[in-house]
């Protein structure tokens, strides 16, 4: 559970360097955490085989991300796809990492919900279920978030489109910190 642990923290929570856009918690690592933490759990219980495969997927999604990233947007995988569909770079690379956020969002609520599905195993089904409950709010307002900015934003004022931002952002990251604490209070009762 330890590398679980430590996998969400990688997965949910994005450090940047500034000046060069660098990652301090690259998704990769946490993928491969998550990756280690699922092997152990699935000797325990079948349920964590698809999460194990889907976690090998994002594991080499991530690293591509992260590789074409830190060429920048300028870099000839997004203008090799530009020229194939006569896209604008900056269109390609928003949509591309559109794609990774939901496919990210997709396999950790899996995880989540393997984790809920093995609660009688963990026998600190009170606590997986809150750990569940907490994760369908993040989901909800990642997706909520993902919409505003989107479809939603340009129908209100600017002053009142910050606003909600910022309620958004400040709920989601309450809800990520509530989230580990969650995990790492299962970790510490539980030793898996």
């Amino acid at each position: 559970m330890l590398q679980i642990f430590w996998g969400f923290i990688f997965l949910l929570f994005d450090i940047n360097i500034s000046l060069y856009s660098i990652d301090i918690l690259p998704d990769f690592i946490g993928w491969i955490l998550l990756f280690c933490g699922t092997n152990k759990l699935l000797q325990n219980s079948k349920v964590f085989t698809c999460v194990k495969i889907s976690v090998i997927f994002m594991s080499l999604v991530s690293l591509m991300q992260y590789v074409i990233s830190f060429m920048g947007s300028s870099n000839f995988v997004y203008a090799y796809i530009s020229g194939q569909f006569g896209v604008k770079n900056a269109d390609f690379a928003y949509v591309l990492t559109n794609v990774f956020w939901g496919l990210k969002l997709i396999v950790l609520t899996l995880s989540v919900f393997a984790l809920f599905k093995m609660k009688d195993t963990l026998r600190d089904t009170k606590r997986v279920i809150i750990l569940r409950n907490v994760w369908l709010i993040i989901l909800i307002i990642e997706i909520a978030t993902f919409l505003f900015n989107n479809f939603i934003a340009y129908y209100f004022p600017n002053t009142m489109q910050k606003a909600i931002i910022q309620v958004l952002v400040v709920g989601v990251i309450f809800f990520k910190i509530w989230f580990i604490f969650s995990v790492y209070k299962i970790k510490c009762e539980k030793a898996w």
